[in-house]
């Protein structure tokens, strides 16, 4: 048996905040279940989990949101400046390390908090570096390949000014300027040289970011983990269609809603977001009294909810890239009718393995769902062969062999 390493996992939060935590939970499982172990590097935040005492290294919270109140010159300076450059990270890292000898550092969303300032430390170090990429912030500074509603390509080839010319990020001037001033500076300080593998959950994503020539050489397919426990078996009751993540307008929730206006069954929304007045506001003006609105949902009793579903719906607008939230559904044995966009089709395979539609449109969305309400054949039939893909996919056996894989190349054995 190799010897156990010590692995430095490395994110900007230390809680269930975004979609990445999913997998930084279940690998550190992972990792832990063949005696590895994992120390965390991260922020400060009331919120955080347990770190095991190395919270003593995680720089001082930064809240954005208030720095941004006042839109002084100072501030905005103080802005772009820990966005890009973090001397607390270099201090704080150099300081567990000191502490700690590091075998390998697994990376997730480093940029605007960490930043990839701390990358020469690890070099110095001498310690291989591997980076999870959950998104394409590192080609596209509004992180989604969104702009004004529609999918944007425009920064392409390090043009990133694209992105303050056409206010991308959160609609602010301001706010793209020193998204786009960030990708300037990293790209051209070739700042992630230091990284010797990006690990990408899906080809989509990889495939994304061989086409912008970002180190096509380290770019690797990896896909996520994910175990669940044995749940109990789909209760007897009301039939109801469910949509569980963030509610902001990337996600369609509005074509959702749009196509539920036709549809006869009840639509249940697990989760909360920048839009969920929005969401509302248009359930209450349009009278769509079979739309309930959960709010934020924990984990249980959400897998609970996703499971006696007739189907889970994914409406993304934007490139996503190996949504666990389908992941689960389909282990879960639940449908799954989805936008075929991003990374989805690799997962969802048309009339196999779920239902795909095409992106923006309400009337193909409601067209599916129609379908699927009304063929319980085949809603047993895609649940069956959703759960025997995914499940081959994504268990940890699986993902142990491809990161062991990506270890070797690095000179470790994991």
């Amino acid at each position: 048996m190799p010897a156990p390493l010590k692995i430095l996992m490395v994110n900007w939060i230390w809680h269930r905040v975004a979609g990445e935590w999913t997998y930084i939970d279940n690998l550190q499982s992972l990792y832990k279940r063949y005696g590895h172990e994992v120390i965390p590097f991260s922020m400060k935040h009331p919120k955080n989990v347990d770190a095991h005492g190395y919270e003593q290294y995680f720089i001082d919270t930064i809240n954005y949101t208030e720095l941004n109140k006042n839109k002084s010159l100072n501030n905005s300076i103080r802005a772009v400046s820990k966005t890009i450059y973090s001397r607390e990270a270099k201090i704080k890292l150099r300081q567990l390390l000191l502490h700690c000898k590091i075998d390998v550092v697994h990376l997730h969303d480093v940029n605007h908090y960490l930043t990839p300032s701390i990358l020469p430390i690890l070099k110095e170090h001498n310690i291989p570096i591997l980076w999870t990429l959950h998104d394409y912030t590192l080609i596209c500074p509004e992180s989604t390949f969104v702009s004004g509603g529609r999918i944007c390509e425009n920064c392409k080839g390090g043009n990133f000014y694209h992105c303050a010319l056409q206010r991308c990020k959160k609609g602010s001037l301001l706010a793209s300027i020193l998204a786009a001033a960030e990708n300037t500076v990293h790209t051209y300080t070739k700042a992630f040289k230091y990284v010797d593998y990006f690990l990408c959950p899906s080809a989509f994503l990889l495939n994304k970011f061989r086409a912008f020539n970002f180190y096509p050489d380290k770019l690797v397919l990896s896909n996520l983990c994910c175990e669940m426990n044995p749940m109990p078996e789909k209760k007897a009751g009301q039939p109801y269609i469910i949509y569980a993540g963030r509610l902001a307008k990337t996600k369609g929730i509005l074509t959702l809603l749009n196509a539920m206006k036709g549809v006869p069954v009840q639509l249940l929304i697990a989760g909360d977001g920048p839009e969920a007045a929005t969401i509302n506001k248009f359930i209450t003006d349009n009278q769509l009294s079979h739309i309930t609105m959960l709010g934020f949902t924990a984990k249980e009793p959400l897998y609970d909810l996703v499971q006696n579903a007739v189907c889970l719906v994914c409406p993304s607008e934007y490139y996503e890239n190996f949504p666990y939230t389908v992941i689960e559904a389909m282990l879960l044995k639940t449908p799954v009718i989805a936008a075929a966009i991003g990374g989805i089709p690799e997962l969802v395979i048309h009339q196999e393995t779920g239902l795909l539609f095409e992106p923006f449109s309400s009337r193909a969305l409601q067209a599916q769902i129609l379908r699927l309400l009304h063929d319980s054949d085949l809603q047993l039939s895609l649940a069956k062969k959703a759960y025997s893909q995914t499940a081959g996919m994504v268990n940890y056996q699986q993902h142990y062999n491809i990161l062991k894989n990506v270890f070797g190349r690095v000179g470790l054995a994991l």
